[in-house]
């Protein structure tokens, strides 16, 4: 973080820097920091990938989205999306590295300039160069950003590191995309197969049936031998491939605070509530605000209220001198107090020049603001504004005139917010904010404004205190214990006490959520350890909970043992035999109950009948007026009868070009979607991460 400083230290243009690059940090090509004898995460087409070279690419990626969200933790949604991110990138990494050199795919530094710029006009705008220079106020990409920053880059060596692992990353990105270009070229739908694909659109056929359903007998009248179950399995074997997985049995104990741990946090906010009270209405509203956000669990927020919003009319109407609460509500005790009353507009349209210091031409904010005061002066004399807008400001808005559009309080910084409601239609006011010194003029404001307060807010949640905690621990290690390593004596406990078991299945290593359970990892870690069916583990914490854990079932990688999938076998026999036996009762059918209407080739769908493919297939080439011998489907067997065909004459002479630039666009779609999931299946990856975290 000293390095930060520093950086931050050179000037706001390498505070851009900063927020760009730590995301870049860990998509570049980092593998050649690592030597030596390392313990492997993953094995990839033979080549050892180490835990420190994740580990550095994830705290990389992990502060790069800090400081380009602004936010101080990084929650689980997102730590989720930055573990994928990694280990996709290192995929990508590793597999293509070599299929890039030997199909002589690179980019130039020219190239690269144009990625950067979003000049690339073919290939659109990178979406990584989009996401770090987007304009932080509007959302558009900003090219004089991107251009501002790899300029300035070189001045200092942090920063030339920097852009330099940016550049990368971007390359890498650029290669894939002609990877899959190149994938792209190769395929394509022929015209016969464009004319088969419109035939089995268009062509329609109504149709008869009867159908006898596998539901209405029951499979119990239905006996199956040992024999006939693995003659079954010995011809089906592909289909029970398997990959490794678990499945698991668990109670949670969710840790809810006593009355003495809701005692210990009220009296902490009574303690607070002096110097809360202490604070003067007429002192400056940073004080008020800069104390919530030092002794509130929740930040401030500076949003006004109106009546009808607030909804309770005594503390809209409270002195600003009294202080309400603390109030224990929805699990926290919580003290108001009402200020800033004012009459404001709901919506404010205006718009903005925003002069942000580079330091070089805007060395500082100083230097802004006197850039700021003389374009007031140049528009106080008559210049346009949208023209000083489109020259002078660095925002995203600058090629609109710089406007901002309609928005409500919330939607904009908090110094621009007030200045665009507490202000009046024409105002031109000059605005210090977080990124840098804004003009702004207020073009317009909604007509009925409202009496609305702002509330200062101070809550802090009541957590479970150690003796708390220790008594639910106590309640699960007993569970765990008593256990005995029996799935038996697990579920008896369990009943016994009332609890409640959950289920998880098909759990492999790259399992991410487990329904109940917020962390799952160091679960799914311990049952990929030496534990066998049936193991019970000791309690897992996790914030306010505690799990228990019991393996029920594992499945190793490759053909499932017949007596792992006999049930599923059992199915599929007694279903086969239903289908034998009802097709020898319904050969002569010659009445039907149901009937079809506009069935093409390409559906999928019969009536509520279900899915029925074979069904479907057989009556688009059924003889009309001929009945069908009995078609065993998917859900019963069927007899039907053609009653109508509505086919095409002459289909040489229809244009098809519709059907096949769909049919190509929707495989392109897959093709763009998939081919790294390909890649991934395709190459010998030997995944470890189940036994890192």
């Amino acid at each position: 973080m000293a390095t930060l400083q520093k950086i931050r230290n050179r000037g706001p243009v390498i505070a851009i820097v900063i927020g760009i690059a730590l995301l870049a940090f860990l998509l570049g090509d980092v593998s050649k920091l690592f030597s030596g004898k390392e313990q492997s995460l993953a094995e990839i087409n033979g080549t050892a990938v180490s835990i420190q070279e994740y580990q550095t690419r994830y705290k990389n990626y992990e502060e790069g989205m800090k400081l380009l969200t602004g936010d101080q933790t990084i929650n689980q949604e997102n730590q989720k999306f930055i573990k994928s991110q990694v280990w996709d990138k290192i995929v990508k990494n590793y597999t293509l590295s070599g299929t890039y050199d030997d199909l002589g795919i690179d980019v130039s530094n020219q190239e690269l300039a144009k990625i950067i710029s979003g000049e690339n006009i073919q290939t659109g705008i990178d979406p990584l160069t989009r996401q770090v220079f987007s304009d932080p106020n509007t959302g558009q990409f900003s090219p004089q950003r991107a251009v501002n920053f790899f300029s300035n880059a070189n001045q200092t060596p942090e920063g030339a590191q920097i852009a330099l692992f940016l550049e990368q990353e971007l390359k890498d990105n650029r290669k894939f995309t002609k990877y899959l270009s190149l994938i792209s070229k190769g395929i394509n739908i022929t015209n016969f197969e464009a004319k088969m694909l419109y035939k089995e659109r268009v062509e329609m056929v109504d149709f008869d049936y009867s159908v006898k359903r596998y539901a209405s007998v029951s499979d119990s009248t239905v006996a199956v031998t040992d024999d006939e179950l693995e003659n079954y399995y010995d011809s089906h074997k592909d289909e029970y491939d398997q990959e490794d997985s678990r499945d698991i049995a668990y109670i949670v104990y969710n840790v809810i605070p006593s009355e003495a741990d809701k005692l210990v946090t009220l009296q902490d906010l009574e303690y607070y509530k002096v110097d809360f009270a202490q604070i003067s209405i007429d002192s400056t509203q940073d004080e008020i605000i800069d104390w919530v956000n030092a002794n509130s669990q929740t930040p401030f927020n500076f949003i006004h209220l109106s009546l009808e919003e607030l909804g309770d009319t005594s503390l809209f109407y409270a002195n600003p001198d009294s202080l309400i609460g603390p109030v224990y509500e929805n699990g926290s005790y919580v003290m108001r107090r009402v200020f800033d009353r004012v009459i404001i507009p709901d919506t404010v349209e205006a718009r903005h020049i925003l002069i942000r210091p580079d330091g070089q031409v805007i060395a500082n904010m100083d230097r802004a603001k006197e850039i700021a005061d003389s374009l007031h002066t140049l528009i106080k004399n008559g210049e346009d504004f949208a023209e000083l807008a489109k020259n002078n400001s660095v925002d995203g808005s600058a090629q609109k005139g710089g406007d901002l559009g309609k928005f409500t309080e919330g939607q904009m910084p908090r110094e621009i917010s007030d200045a665009c409601f507490y202000g009046k239609v024409g105002d031109i006011l000059i605005v210090e904010g977080q990124f840098g010194i804004s003009l702004i003029e207020i073009t317009d404001q909604s007509k009925d404004k409202k009496e609305k307060v702002r509330l200062a807010i101070v809550s802090n949640q009541v957590r479970p205190g150690n003796n708390t905690i220790s008594e639910y621990f106590a309640k699960a290690r007993d569970i765990a214990v008593t256990s005995d390593n029996s799935i038996e004596k697990f579920d008896e406990l369990v009943e016994k006490e009332g609890l409640t078991k959950r289920i998880a299945t098909d759990i492999t290593p790259e399992t991410e959520v487990i329904a109940g359970i917020e962390n799952p990892a160091p679960i799914i870690n311990w049952i990929y350890k030496d534990v066998d069916e049936g193991s019970v583990s000791s309690p897992f914490q996790d914030g306010d909970f505690f799990y228990v854990v019991v393996i029920t079932e594992i499945r190793e990688e490759g053909i499932a043992p017949f007596e792992q999938v006999k049930e599923k076998i059992t199915a599929e026999v007694i279903k086969d035999k239903k289908g034998e036996m009802f097709a020898n009762e319904m050969k002569s059918i010659n009445t039907f109950e149901k009937n079809a209407k506009n069935i093409s080739f390409s559906s999928s769908r019969l009536n509520d009948d279900g899915i029925e493919y074979a069904v479907i297939s057989t009556a688009s080439l059924y003889e009309k007026d001929k009945i069908s011998e009995p078609i065993i489907g998917e859900n019963g067997v069927y007899v039907i009868k053609v009653t109508s065909k509505t086919g095409v004459d002459n289909i040489e002479d229809i244009d098809v070009s519709n059907d096949k630039n769909n049919a190509l666009r929707r495989l392109l779609f897959r093709v763009n979607r998939e081919a790294f999931e390909a890649l991934k299946e395709a190459s010998d990856v030997v995944d470890n991460r189940h036994m890192f975290f």
